[in-house]
């Protein structure tokens, strides 16, 4: 190697490869002008038809300024192949619009139109486009691009910047000269990733260096090129056969685009997306015949089959052919922290359900495929294997802040056993481990490193290297698809070849499986810690659609139990799932959008409270009609009730309410209705209530402007409006420590250094502002069922108001806010101090809950410096605990012995107004005897799912019996779901052991049942159960999840 360093072998080669690049084209010729206009938006007509009178529009010709970024456009002209011109898929469009090199995107893109026909996108990365041969007749022919420019980039101002046309040329394209070229740049940067003492490397230079020789590259003797390049590729094809064998490992090459669903985009940009990249993977799969592609989200499929049903088409033969893998299962890569517990599942339903449907049943790969989601719950598993899938893929957790996972395969267990096969991407550009990537280039470089920085390297020789442009799509390009075809067999390097991501998990369970270590619990990523809680009124929505739907699907089950004519609007349902599933998309839910975004996911909750309160009202409608009674309380949870339900109606003050039974039951009048005690309301229950002369006399909820007290707790605040003491005076024991204050909101400078809306660091407590002395503090609201005290004050900007309310059948305590919020780089805390000592708090998750720990004795402890929950934390000692629960916040921090409850930020980038405005939230905090248990589990329910109190206006003569429709006689044993099932058979549930114990339970349903199986969340029948009495006995393990269709 010591003469190419002395003749810079390497440098010289560089050179000559990019004057090779120019004999690629051996004619070219401007297109000629093209009539331009600008689009309204992403939805506008393209105007793309042959015909079309473009006479009035603007006119461009290259070079020249256009455009700008974040436009819509169509550019129109015409073409034609000249005479004498070669055939034979020689002819292509070359284009160069202009673009930003610092950014990743494809943008500007835009689909190519000949004749009204689609061919491929042009943007960015894929800039030379084949003229199919019809159209290479010597006639003109109609040229149109319908197009989005994209952005320049989300942290800069790009509102008065053009984009600079280069050239749009139709070019002859020289085959021979463009194979030789790909054939060296694949050796010339294998031997720049070989190590130096490689023998390949040595030998694969000097056969580049003699090839290069023969070549005649001179400007005045070009008639010499062609034939020189025969001989050279001669040479270079039979030399590095003869540099040696390639390295004894397989890099499954998985061609893919990674399409943001919505992020610096709209949805509607992102339906064009797809035509765009999947178009392009069609023409390039019509040049490579061994390319295969893989493609996750069914949602964009939903797109193209809507938009575009002959390139749905195609996509589905390719499937067929073997040449098209659909991935992922989920609807769309959804986020894992933030999702509910029933979305996990329908992500699954709707997702494997429209592949199914399309593609035919088990067509799609049984991999989770989300490369790009912040973070895993640690129930992931088990819902994966519930899916009737296998396998986990990610990169996303090699980009924590701190500490590395010590291995790329494992079992991942989750937090009930159940164990996937989990591989992390090993594919990236330098030693630097945070450069793993899902969108790699396919580069000699990246196929080297995807072995060189494999950590289980005893365990197996197969790897998977993730190839495409993404994020904005774009997906392969010619280039990628050369540079597989040409390592494939590259001496010294790893051999690779085309392939689909299941034939590589296949061959890593089959070879390894046995081997490979055991993750058990959660994958916290390590980063986007900010995401918890960024574009809060978008997680609000996210959380009342969850309880919605699961309310309207309860109602409507019930009502086609008690009503055989009722129709279950199971299509209403699918629609408002998917909605709800869509706007889970890691870049939506998680606040990381720009405000678009958000505008459109308002619309589509609109749609589903729109659904949610027509199926309700409807199901609602037909249990009234069975009943004699006035009003009507039911309990959408499986778990009995002592809260108060609220009505929009009263009775006069020398009325009360009886049940059924003739027993007198609470109310209380309010300022817009009545609060109804609900105590002792079971699980399901549908209870009838009359209105009967007399009034009933009870005592209040003890309040003044300072105190509030009933037989549980008493709560104290001081003259500031912060809590300084609650009693629990069952337990005989203070909660707040000496000293401190509950309730203590706090706002902390909120500067990440990188990802605005993504990220909180560690050191965002370097600097706290807390709240100004309470502006008033007054009773308003005092009675038997519930007191209250609210408070008004101010945060820096920012006003708010909180009722802090407590009701009489417990010590919880409920904080209701409503602030107008006016801060940036802020966030906002609220704080509780609790007389507990424990290293470890509880972290509600979907189906369960995990531990984490409270202190900081390792990197892993402190690096969970910010973490995610569902419904509610908790923080306990053996015989007493306090539990913080929400209405719709996630975001958590538990140090020592202080809860935390993040409830808002104020981000600028990529929404330079994200979560100004008015919000309103609630959380409570609660007392509770031993450790944490189903007394927390159901007042998270009960938080979030209030009892439904319906005036009865349509009473029947006599009631009919309405059993609750489904009862456990396991505590803890919760129903999170009852729905009809997808073939409309059968009644399906979704149930889980809430604590990690196990046993026997008996499930008894309000109903004549017929026959019930064990199902999946594909509602595929598994296991029929023996039923007794319209009961079925079952065991259950910790957390485990049980889907069950009776009919």
């Amino acid at each position: 190697m010591l003469d190419h360093k002395t003749r810079f072998t390497l440098e010289k080669l560089t050179a000559k490869l990019e004057l090779l690049k120019d004999k690629c084209e051996t004619k070219a010729m401007p297109l000629g002008p093209v009539k331009y206009i600008e689009l309204p938006d992403a939805t506008a007509e393209p105007m793309i038809e042959p015909d079309f009178d473009d006479s009035s529009w603007q006119t461009l010709e290259a070079p020249c300024y256009w455009g700008g970024w974040r436009r819509n456009f169509t550019m129109r002209g015409v073409f034609s192949i000249p005479a004498g011109w070669c055939g034979g898929g020689c002819a292509a469009l070359s284009f160069d619009f202009g673009s930003e090199p610092d950014l990743d995107f494809c943008h500007p893109e835009m689909l190519v139109h000949i004749d009204g026909e689609p061919l491929a996108a042009a943007d960015r990365f894929h800039r030379l486009l084949f003229i199919p041969d019809k159209y290479c007749d010597g006639k003109e022919h109609s040229l149109a691009m319908s197009g989005y420019t994209g952005m320049l980039g989300f942290k800069r101002d790009e509102n008065h910047q053009k984009l600079f046309m280069k050239k749009m040329d139709i070019i002859e394209f020289n085959r021979p000269a463009a194979e030789f070229t790909a054939l060296s740049r694949a050796a010339l940067e294998s031997v720049r990733r070989l190590p130096e003492d490689s023998p390949a490397r040595s030998r694969l230079l000097n056969v580049l260096d003699k090839s290069f020789t023969k070549l005649e590259l001179s400007p005045v003797h070009t008639e010499g090129f062609m034939p020189s390049l025969e001989q050279a590729s001669k040479m270079l094809n039979d030399g590095i056969q003869a540099c040696g064998e390639p390295m004894d490992v397989d890099i499954h090459a998985i061609g893919h685009s990674h399409i943001d669903v919505a992020w610096l985009w709209p949805l509607a940009q992102t339906r064009n997306k797809c035509r765009r990249s999947f178009s392009t993977v069609m023409a390039l799969m019509d040049e490579h015949r061994d390319y295969v592609f893989t493609q996750s989200q069914p949602q964009l499929y939903q797109y193209v089959l809507e938009d575009s049903p002959q390139l749905f088409e195609k996509i589905r033969q390719k499937v067929k052919q073997d040449r098209w893998e659909p991935i992922g299962g989920m609807w769309v890569e959804a986020d894992c922290n933030i999702s509910g517990a029933e979305s996990l599942a329908r992500q699954f339903l709707l997702g494997r359900g429209f592949f199914a449907e399309h593609f035919g049943q088990d067509a799609d790969s049984p991999i989770l495929w989300l490369p790009d989601v912040f973070g895993y719950s640690a129930n992931l598993p088990q819902i994966i294997k519930l899916a009737g899938m296998e396998y986990f893929f990610t990169i996303k957790i090699s980009w924590n802040q701190y500490n590395s996972l010590p291995y790329d395969s494992f079992w991942w267990q989750g937090i009930d056993g159940t164990k996937v096969l989990a591989h992390l991407g090993t594919t990236r550009e330098s030693s630097d481990e945070r450069e793993v990537t899902y969108n790699s280039m396919a580069t000699p470089n990246q196929f080297y490193n995807t072995w060189a920085f494999c950590k289980q390297k005893e365990f197996h020789t197969d790897l998977m290297c993730c190839y495409g442009y993404g994020d904005g799509g774009g997906g392969p390009t010619r280039e990628m698809l050369e540079n597989i075809e040409h390592c494939n067999n590259m001496p010294g390097m790893p051999r690779v070849k085309h392939s689909k991501a299941i034939e590589f998990f296949d061959r890593l369970k089959e070879k390894s499986s046995d081997k490979l270590p055991i993750w058990n619990g959660e994958l916290y990523l390590e980063y986007h810690r900010g995401t918890y809680t960024t574009q809060a009124a978008n997680k609000k929505n996210n959380r009342r659609s969850e309880f919605g739907l699961h309310d309207a699907e309860f109602l409507s089950s019930l009502a086609s139990v008690l009503d055989s004519d009722y129709k279950y609007p199971a299509d209403s349902f699918t629609r408002a799932w998917q909605l709800v599933c869509l706007n889970q998309f890691h870049d939506i839910i998680p606040g990381s959008s720009i405000a678009e975004v958000y505008r459109d996911s308002d619309r589509d909750y609109a749609e589903v409270a729109d659904i949610v309160g027509e199926t309700s009202r409807a199901a609602i409608d037909v249990v009234c009609s069975k009943s004699h009674a006035d009003i009507l309380l039911i309990n959408p949870a499986s778990a009995a009730r002592n809260d108060a339900a609220v009505i929009d109606a009263a009775i006069d003050d020398n009325q009360h309410l009886e049940d059924s039974c003739g027993n007198p039951v609470l109310s209380q009048k309010t300022e817009n209705g009545m609060l109804i005690d609900c105590k002792g309301l079971n699980g399901f229950e549908v209870r009838r209530l009359s209105i009967a002369g007399g009034s009933l006399d009870a005592e209040n909820v003890s309040v003044t402007d300072r105190t509030l007290e009933n037989s549980f707790v008493r709560v104290c605040l001081n003259d500031a409006g912060d809590i300084e003491s609650i009693y629990d005076k069952k337990h005989c024991r203070e909660i707040i420590p000496d000293g401190c204050i509950a309730n203590e909101m706090l706002a902390f400078e909120d500067r990440p250094i990188s990802y605005d809306a993504w990220d909180i660091e560690i050191y965002y407590q370097d600097k706290v502002y807390k709240a100004e002395p309470a502006e008033s503090i007054r009773v308003v609201e005092e009675g038997p069922l519930c007191s209250a005290i609210e408070v008004k004050r101010r945060i820096l900007a920012s006003t708010y108001t909180q009722r802090i309310s407590l009701g009489a059948n417990s010590a919880q305590i409920d904080i209701s806010t409503d602030i107008d919020w006016r801060e940036k780089k802020t966030l906002l805390k609220a704080a509780f101090p609790v007389d507990i000592l424990s290293p470890e708090a509880s972290y509600e998750i979907q189906w369960g809950h995990v531990k984490r720990s409270t202190h900081k004795n390792t990197s892993w402890d402190w690096a969970r410096f910010e973490s995610c929950a569902q419904k509610w934390v908790d923080l306990s000692e053996d015989d007493y605990g306090v539990s913080l629960l929400n209405d719709c916040k996630y975001g958590h921090d538990i140090q020592d012995n202080v809860i935390r409850i993040t409830l808002l930020r104020g981000s600028t980038m990529p929404d330079a107004d994200a979560d100004k405005g008015r919000h309103t939230f609630k959380y409570s905090i609660l007392p509770h005897a031993g450790r944490v248990g189903m007394e927390t589990v159901n007042a998270g329910y009960a938080v979030n799912d209030p009892v439904i109190a319906v005036r009865n206006d349509s009473a029947a003569a006599v009631s009919q019996d309405i059993s609750p429709l489904f009862s456990v006689d396991r505590e803890s044993v919760v129903i999170e779901t009852v729905k009809r099932s997808e073939d409309g058979t059968a009644l399906l549930l979704r149930l889980y052991n809430s604590l990690a114990g196990r046993g026997e339970f008996r499930l008894t349903a309000g109903f004549d049942v017929k026959e019930c199986f064990k199902s999946n969340i594909m509602e595929e029948n598994l296991e029929k159960l023996d039923v007794a009495d319209n009961a079925v006995t079952l065991n259950i393990k910790p957390f485990e999840i049980l889907c069950l269709k009776i009919s």
